[in-house]
C-alpha cells in the first residue's frame, strides 16, 4: 500500500535511466518502446527534447522501407514540440517521404490544425474525414459553413451525418446537428452498444467553441423538461444525452459528474487487486506465466500502487540481454501501463466496466514553442497556437484557401535538430529556480490544510527539493542585480464545499530577497490564514511584486481535512503559475504602483503591499448597458449640436449648464457610486492612485474607470466649482471640493446621503493612473526597459477606416493627421494596409466596423462596394504581420476604435481584440470601453492625435500623460473619452517633438 512517501514529486533519476534506454539501447524497437512509456509520465521541456531527438535518431536509422521508420514518425506527431510537429506537417504533405501517410494519420489523431487544409481539399464526401475533422478547432481556423458540404448517402448514413453536423455546429451552423436528433430520425451504430464507446468517440470533440456548447446544453435542458425521452424515442433521446454529456464534459457516459482532473498519484486498490507481492516480482511472474490470472492492464494497475521512482528501476532492473526482444517491449509496455493508471487515463482493472475517472480526456499537451528565433522575428507557424512555454493559448489561423501571412519572404524553418540544439545550449543557462511550497500546522508539515484552525503557506523561490510541492513553470533566466531582487508577498484564499465557491478570505504579506545566484533560494516566507471548518478545498492565490507590480501569480490548491484525518489518502499539493511579468525588473527606477487588482472570473483580488484582500463584485452590467446607451446617444447629440453651430471639435467646451450633460454626469455618477459602496460594505479602501488592472477575462473587463468614490449626486446636481481647474490640470486634489463646507442648517446624515455637487477628479478615469493588462497578454515582447523606455517619435502614421465613417468626418481626420504627422498614410482596404504597414509607422489608427459572419467576427475597412477579401479580416487573420511585421522595438501605437451601425449587431468583445492586438508586438493599445459609432470614432481619433502630437512634459510617462489626454478631451465635451482605455505598460514615455527650425534670416 502507498505511504506518505508515495505523494513526493517524481525523482528525475529513475526517469533518466528510462530515457537513457531510449537513447542507446542496440535495439530500434526497444528504444522506441522505451520513449513511448517515457511518454506516459509529466516531463519537463528538457526531457521532452531529450524524447524528441531520441525518436527522430531512431526514425532515420531505421532500415530503408522499415516499419519502424513510420512508426516511429507517428509517435512523434504527439510530442508536444513545436518544431518537431513543423517539420512533421511538411513531411506529411511530401510525397517522396515513405511515411507521409502515415505521418498524416497520426497528425489526424491529435487534432493537429495543420492539417484542416489538406482534410478540405480532400472534399470529404464520407464518414471518415468529418470524423477527424470534428475534433479539430475549426472555428479558429475561419473556416465556413459552405465548405463543409453535406456527406454522400451510403451504409451509415447517420454516422456521416452526424460527424458533419458537429463540423457545422463548430463554426456556428446548429441546424444540422438538431436535424440528426428531430423525431423520427432513427440512430446509427454509434449509440448501439456500450455507452462508454460512443461516449469515447465523442469525447474527441473537445475543447467546443461555446456558442455550440451553449446550443447543445440548451437541446439537454429542453429535452429534460419534458422528461422521459422527451418525444423522441429511448434510443435518439440516449443518443442526444450522449452527445451532450460527452462534447461538454458535464458528465460521463452514464449521466453522473465527471471526477476533476488530478495529477499523476500511486493507487489504492480494492482487494482483489491488491496482491502482497512487489511491482518487481508481479511483473516477473506475469512475463513468465503462459496463462497468466491477469491481463497486462490489470498488472498496470497493481504496479501503480508504487511510486513512480521506486518502480521504474525495479522493473528496468528485470531487462537483461537474455530477454528476447518481445519480453522487453512487453516489460516497457507495463511501465506505460502504470504511468496511465496513476493519471487517470487506463481502463478500469474490472473487466467488463465503463470507464473511470478522466479516461476520456483528451491528451492534447500545449506546444512548446522550441523555435527561439521564429519567434523573436514575429513568425508565427500557419494554423497553429502562438504559444510560449507558459501556455497563453492564442490562437492565429489564416482563412481556408487564403495564403498564409508569411507565404512571401518567409525563410523555412531550421531543423528540429539545429532547435533543438539552440533550445538546449538556452536552457542549460536558464533559471532553475520556482515558487516552492508546504503546508504548515503548529509548525508541523501536513499534506492538506487543517480545518478550523490556523495553517500557514511557507512558500519561497528557489530549485526544486525532493518531497517539496513546486510550481508547473520556471522562472525563465532574467539578470539580477548582484545585492538581488526584493519582492513583495501577499496572500489572499477562496474555499470550496463540493465543488462550489463558498467561501473567501484575506490574508498577510510578508517580503524576500531572490538571490543574483541562479542556484540559491529565497528566504522562505510563512503566511497564516484562519482556514473554516465547512470548505473541503481551499486555493491560496499568491502574488510576488515588484515596486507594486506583478512578477508572478501563483496559485496553491490543497484538500481541507480534519485533523484526525488529514494523512489518509490527500491529493498531492498543486501549485500553478497564473501569470506573470517577469520583465518588469528591467526598469529598476520605474514608478512605483500602489496596487495590483485582479479580476475574474467572480472575484477582485487586490495586492497593495499590505496583504492580498478579495471581493465579490456586484455586476456592472447595468454599468455597461448605460454606457453603451446613453454614453452612445449624449455624445451623438452633443455632436450634432456642434455640427448645428459649426464648432470644430477643439474649438468645443463642456457646457456645465446644459441638461443633457449635467444628466449624464449625475447617472454615471450615480452607477459609479453604487460599484463603490458594493466595495466599501467589504472594507474596500482606496488603492491609490496609480494602479495596475490584469484583466483574466478578456472579452469582460472590469470598468473601474467608472468608480465613483464621492457622495451620491442628488437630482439637480452640478459640477463642483473647481471642474475646469481640474480638468485643465495633473493634479489628485480638487481645491474647491476641499474647502467646501457644509451649507448652514444642513444635517450631515442628509449631507452622507446626496450630494449637490459632481467633481470629475471622482471618478477613477480622470483621477488616477490605471494600467491595464489582459494575463494573457503580459508575457509580451514590448515593454519598456533600462535604456529603452521612450516610444518611437509620432512621426509617421497609418490609418483605415470603414465605410460607416462618413465622407466629412474622414476628411477631419485626414486634416488633423497631416497638420500634425510628418508623414501620414491613408489606405482604403486591408490589401493596401498590409503594404503600408511595411515601413513600420510608430502610429496606426484603424477605426474598423466589428461584425459577424457564420459565427465569426472580423473587422471590416474601406467601402461597401470592394470584395469582401479586400474589406474584412475575421479574427483568426488577425497577425503580427497587420502590425508590427518587423517586429520593430518598441512596437507602435494602435488606435482601435472598433464601430457599429445602428442596427445593433452583436458584439463579441471589442476590448478582447484590443488584447490581441496588444499581442502582435504594439508597445500600447488604445480603444474603448463602449460601442462607438463611426462619426464619433473619427472626430475621437482626430482629437486623440492632437494630443498625443502635443506633448511638451519631457520625460512624462504614459499613465499620466492618458489621463491628462482624458481630462482635456472631457474639458471639449467629447463624453467617450470616459470610455477611452489603454492596455500596455503605463511606464512608456512619449518624447517631446523637437521644435521647427528658425525661419532663416532675410538676404542682404
Amino acid at each position: 500500500m502507498p505511504d506518505d512517501s508515495d505523494l513526493h514529486p517524481l525523482d528525475g533519476e529513475a526517469l533518466d535511466r528510462l530515457l537513457r534506454l531510449g537513447e542507446s539501447d542496440h535495439d530500434l524497437h526497444v528504444r522506441l518502446a522505451a520513449l513511448r512509456a517515457a511518454a506516459r509520465f509529466p516531463l519537463d521541456h528538457g526531457m521532452w527534447m531529450r524524447v524528441a531527438q531520441a525518436v527522430w535518431r531512431v526514425a532515420q536509422s531505421a532500415p530503408s522501407g522499415d516499419p519502424l521508420h513510420g512508426e516511429a514518425l507517428a509517435f512523434a506527431a504527439g510530442l508536444p514540440l513545436r518544431s518537431l510537429r513543423e517539420r512533421l506537417r511538411e513531411m506529411s504533405e511530401d510525397p517522396h517521404e515513405p511515411a507521409h501517410e502515415a505521418i498524416a494519420r497520426a497528425l489526424d489523431e491529435v487534432a493537429d490544425p495543420g492539417r484542416i487544409r489538406a482534410l478540405l481539399g480532400d472534399r470529404p464526401d464520407g464518414e471518415c474525414n468529418y470524423r477527424v475533422l470534428a475534433a479539430m478547432q475549426l472555428e479558429d481556423a475561419g473556416v465556413r459553413a459552405e465548405a463543409l458540404p453535406p456527406p454522400g448517402e451510403h451504409g451509415n448514413a447517420f454516422s456521416s451525418r452526424f460527424w458533419w453536423a458537429l463540423c457545422r455546429a463548430r463554426v456556428g451552423d446548429f441546424g444540422p446537428i438538431d436535424a440528426c436528433f428531430a423525431p423520427g430520425v432513427e440512430p446509427g451504430g454509434l449509440f448501439w452498444g456500450s455507452p462508454w464507446s460512443a461516449y469515447a468517440e465523442i469525447a474527441r470533440v473537445r475543447p467546443i467553441p461555446q456558442p455550440m456548447r451553449h446550443h447543445l446544453l440548451h437541446a439537454l435542458e429542453a429535452l429534460e423538461a419534458v422528461g422521459d425521452d422527451g418525444g423522441l424515442g429511448h434510443d435518439l433521446a440516449r443518443g442526444l444525452r450522449l452527445t451532450v454529456w460527452a462534447a461538454t464534459g458535464i458528465a460521463d457516459a452514464e449521466g453522473n459528474p465527471p471526477e476533476p482532473a488530478r495529477a499523476p498519484r500511486p493507487v489504492t486498490l480494492a482487494p482483489e487487486f491488491d496482491l502482497p507481492e512487489s511491482s518487481q516480482a508481479l511483473v516477473e511472474r506475469q512475463l513468465q506465466d503462459p496463462h497468466p490470472r491477469f491481463d497486462d492492464g490489470q498488472i498496470g494497475w497493481m504496479i501503480a500502487r508504487e511510486p513512480a521512482r521506486h518502480f521504474i528501476p525495479s522493473l528496468l532492473a528485470l531487462d537483461h540481454p537474455s530477454r528476447d526482444t518481445a519480453t522487453r517491449l512487453r516489460l516497457l509496455k507495463l511501465i506505460g501501463l502504470a504511468a496511465d493508471a496513476q493519471a487517470g487515463l487506463a481502463d478500469p482493472p474490472w473487466r467488463g466496466a465503463g470507464a473511470g475517472g478522466s479516461a476520456f480526456g483528451v491528451e492534447r499537451p500545449t506546444l512548446i514553442d522550441d523555435l527561439p528565433r521564429a519567434a523573436a522575428g514575429g513568425r508565427t507557424l500557419e494554423g497553429e497556437p502562438r504559444l510560449t512555454t507558459r501556455s497563453r493559448g492564442l490562437r492565429n489561423m489564416t482563412t481556408i484557401g487564403a495564403p498564409g501571412p508569411d507565404a512571401a519572404g518567409a525563410s523555412p524553418p531550421p531543423s528540429p535538430d539545429v532547435a533543438w540544439a539552440e533550445t538546449s545550449a538556452a536552457a542549460d543557462a536558464a533559471e532553475t529556480r520556482t515558487v516552492n511550497a508546504r503546508l504548515l500546522h503548529d509548525g508541523v508539515p501536513r499534506p492538506c490544510f487543517i480545518a478550523g484552525v490556523r495553517n500557514s503557506v511557507c512558500c519561497w523561490i528557489g530549485p526544486k527539493q525532493a518531497g517539496t510541492a513546486h510550481a508547473d513553470a520556471p522562472i525563465p533566466h532574467i539578470d539580477l542585480p548582484p545585492e538581488g531582487l526584493e519582492l513583495r508577498v501577499e496572500l489572499c484564499w477562496t474555499g470550496r464545499r463540493d465543488g462550489q465557491p463558498d467561501r473567501h478570505g484575506s490574508g498577510p504579506a510578508d517580503s524576500l530577497c531572490l538571490p543574483a545566484d541562479r542556484r540559491a533560494p529565497s528566504k522562505a516566507c510563512e503566511l497564516a490564514i484562519d482556514v473554516p471548518a465547512d470548505i473541503d478545498t481551499l486555493v491560496a492565490h499568491l502574488m510576488f511584486t515588484y515596486r507594486g507590480k506583478v512578477f508572478e501569480a501563483v496559485r496553491i490548491s490543497a484538500e481541507v481535512r480534519a485533523s484526525d484525518d488529514a494523512d489518509e489518502n490527500v491529493a498531492p499539493l498543486r501549485i500553478e503559475v497564473e501569470f506573470g511579468q517577469r520583465e518588469v525588473i528591467q526598469l529598476v527606477d520605474r514608478t512605483q504602483v500602489d496596487a495590483t487588482l485582479v479580476f475574474g472570473p467572480a472575484h477582485l483580488r487586490l495586492f497593495g503591499g499590505h496583504g492580498g484582500q478579495i471581493y465579490d463584485l456586484a455586476s456592472f452590467e447595468p454599468l455597461m448597458a448605460f454606457l453603451n446607451d446613453e454614453l452612445f446617444l449624449n455624445d451623438t447629440e452633443l455632436v450634432r449640436r456642434r455640427e448645428r453651430l459649426g464648432l470644430a471639435e477643439r474649438e468645443a467646451l463642456l457646457d456645465d449648464t446644459d441638461p443633457l450633460v449635467l444628466g449624464f454626469f449625475r447617472d454615471l455618477a450615480r452607477h459609479g457610486a453604487a460599484l463603490y459602496q458594493t466595495l466599501r460594505r467589504q472594507k474596500f479602501t482606496d488603492p491609490g492612485d496609480r494602479i495596475q488592472v490584469i484583466n483574466l477575462a478578456p472579452e469582460h473587463p472590469v470598468p473601474l474607470e467608472f468608480i465613483y468614490d464621492r457622495t451620491t449626486p442628488s437630482r439637480n446636481a452640478t459640477l463642483c466649482a473647481g471642474w475646469q481647474a481640474a480638468l485643465a490640470g495633473d493634479g489628485n486634489r480638487c481645491a474647491a471640493c476641499d474647502q467646501a463646507t457644509a451649507p448652514a442648517g444642513t444635517t450631515s446624515t442628509a449631507r452622507a446621503s446626496w450630494s449637490d455637487t459632481i467633481c470629475p477628479l471622482g471618478f477613477w478615469a480622470v483621477r488616477k493612473v490605471i494600467e491595464r493588462f489582459d494575463a494573457a497578454s503580459l508575457t509580451d515582447l514590448s515593454l519598456p526597459a533600462g535604456p529603452r523606455r521612450a516610444l518611437r517619435p509620432l512621426d509617421a502614421a497609418l490609418c483605415a477606416s470603414t465605410h460607416f465613417v462618413g465622407e466629412r468626418d474622414r476628411n477631419t481626420l485626414r486634416d488633423a493627421l497631416t497638420e500634425h504627422i510628418a508623414t501620414p498614410t491613408v489606405v482604403d482596404d486591408w490589401d493596401q494596409w498590409e503594404q503600408a504597414v511595411h515601413a513600420n509607422p510608430p502610429l496606426l489608427i484603424l477605426i474598423a466596423h466589428h461584425d459577424l459572419d457564420a459565427g465569426l467576427d472580423y473587422l471590416e475597412i474601406g467601402d461597401e462596394n470592394l470584395d469582401e477579401e479586400r474589406r474584412w479580416r475575421f479574427r483568426p487573420q488577425l497577425n503580427e504581420a497587420l502590425i508590427n511585421p518587423a517586429t520593430i522595438d518598441p512596437g507602435p501605437i494602435v488606435l482601435l476604435l472598433g464601430c457599429e451601425t445602428g442596427r445593433r449587431i452583436a458584439e463579441t468583445g471589442y476590448g478582447g481584440l484590443a488584447g490581441q492586438f496588444k499581442d502582435f508586438h504594439a508597445s500600447l493599445v488604445l480603444g474603448t470601453m463602449a460601442k462607438i459609432l463611426g462619426r464619433h470614432a473619427a472626430p475621437l481619433a482626430a482629437e486623440l492625435v492632437a494630443e498625443l502630437t502635443a506633448i511638451d512634459t519631457p520625460d512624462a510617462d504614459f499613465g499620466t500623460l492618458l489621463r491628462r489626454i482624458r481630462r482635456r478631451l472631457l474639458a471639449h465635451g467629447i463624453l467617450m473619452a470616459f470610455a477611452l482605455v489603454a492596455i500596455g505598460d503605463a511606464e512608456w514615455r512619449l518624447p517631446v517633438r523637437a521644435a521647427p527650425p528658425p525661419p532663416a534670416p532675410p538676404l542682404g
